[in-house]
Formats: C-alpha cells, structure tokens, sequence
C-alpha cells in the first residue's frame, strides 16, 4: 500500500513537472463591443489615440513606446487606452500596428469598424515585452 502510493505521488510529481504552465494569450483581433447604446464622437477618439504617450504620436511620431503597463488619453466624449497584456509590463508598438488599418493583426481602426464609434477593446497582436500584448480600448470620457 505504501508503495503504490508512493509511485502515485511521485508519478504526479514528474507530471505537474513536465508540463510547463503557459500563460494563456488573449485572443487577437477579436472585438469586445461593450456598450453600443452609447454613441462616442469618432473624432474625439482619433484625437484621443495620438494623444497617447508622453508627447503623444501624432505627426512623424513613429512609435508609442511607455515605461509603464497601460497609458491612456481623453479628448471630449473619449477616452483611448493601451494596455499591456498577457505577461506585458511595458508597451513598444509602432504607431502602423496600434492604429491597424484593417491589419488582421487588430488594431485602433479594426476596432472601430467592429464597434463603430462606442465603447469597447480588441488586442493586438505583439507590441509589448516578454511576448505580450497591447490591448487598446475606447470609453466614454468620465
């Protein structure tokens, strides 16, 4: 008796060992519309997403590179989120990449064509350290 439960616990012990846990990475380019009955003014959210990061990236601001996990701006009735996520601690993404233009890889205008111009998120794919993502999100200005 003895001896069979020690093979037990050591066979689960080599199991749980064996199989390495893996972070599970969120689903890419897959809209969250999360409140269509409220109507944002697009405008306001495309001035919102260059307003992110220090200094912003409009104009010849290639990148939205942020020490931190999440940034977020405000503009009138919107407010535009990046966030670091799945394993994330810090966001690097090019401006091209955050902005989409109907990238399968998701993005700001992929959003925006899945939710029009109310609340919601998607994540795109890469664009963080550690094999993350950014996940970017627009929401009723508080």
């Amino acid at each position: 008796m003895i001896f069979a439960r020690a093979i037990v616990f050591i066979s689960a012990f080599l199991l749980a060992n064996a199989l390495p846990l893996s972070r599970r990475a969120s689903a890419i380019n897959v809209a969250t519309c999360t409140d269509p009955s409220v109507q944002l003014v697009t405008h306001d959210c495309d001035v919102a997403l260059l307003g992110l990061g220090p200094g912003g990236i409009a104009g010849t601001i290639e990148f939205l590179r942020v020490n931190a996990a999440t940034t977020s701006a405000t503009s009138g009735t919107c407010t535009v989120s990046a966030t670091a996520v799945d394993g994330g601690t810090i966001i690097d993404i090019s401006k091209g990449r955050l902005e989409g233009h109907g990238s399968t890889n998701g993005g700001y205008d992929n959003l925006l064509t899945a939710c029009g111009p109310s609340p919601g998120s998607m994540v795109i794919g890469g664009g963080s350290n550690n094999g993350g993502n950014i996940q970017i999100s627009i929401s009723a200005a508080a």
